[in-house]
């Protein structure tokens, strides 16, 4: 009965000291460094040339949602208000069993934006996995300068913590490594 009871106690203290330490860990990072880290950015039709792009139709930026960039957004956070709004979606039944991402984009010339075009890892985005309301944001023919946000979700399938993952816009694409491990 002792030995249950020192297992059961070190069990427990192993448990308290990985929760702190994760917590301490998250609130290490502001919510600008967290969304950083999460974020890649693709550019639509355009050319890096020596870190300069030319004749980007536009800009995407993904941003990968975890446990720990939801809570660090949520309540009286410093978070931007489009990432308050749309981490609202990470406890969601619709995002029950799902990987949440936050797409940013920006028309730079006119552009016919399709979400239908967006992909993370093999799996095309569809319709059905886009969380934001479709009145809320433009697609389609947009002019230049049109700014809009919106959640989507795609299965969890290739995307582990500590992984890289390819992800973009039709043709083009960026990688992106998941926070963790």
């Amino acid at each position: 009965m002792k030995n249950v009871f020192r297992i059961l106690s070190i069990c427990l203290a192993v448990c308290v000291v990985l929760v702190a330490g994760t917590e301490r860990v998250a609130r290490a990072l502001s919510v600008e460094e967290l969304v950083e880290e999460r974020s890649a950015n693709v550019w639509v039709e355009g050319q890096d040339l020596g870190g300069m792009i030319v004749g980007a139709r536009g800009q995407m930026t993904f941003v990968y949602v975890d446990n720990v960039l939801s809570r660090a957004s949520g309540g009286e956070s410093e978070a931007p208000d489009w990432l308050k709004w749309h981490v609202q979606h990470f406890l969601s039944n619709a995002a029950k069993g799902k990987i949440l991402f936050i797409c940013r984009y920006r028309a730079l010339i006119p552009w016919t934006f399709e979400p239908e075009q967006i992909f993370v890892g093999t799996y095309a985005v569809q319709w059905k996995d886009i969380l934001t309301r479709k009145d809320f944001f433009p697609h389609g023919e947009i002019p230049s300068d049109t700014v809009g946000v919106f959640a989507f979700v795609v299965p969890p399938g290739e995307i582990a913590p500590g992984k890289e993952i390819r992800l973009g816009y039709g043709e083009y694409a960026t990688k992106l490594r998941i926070p963790g491990r």
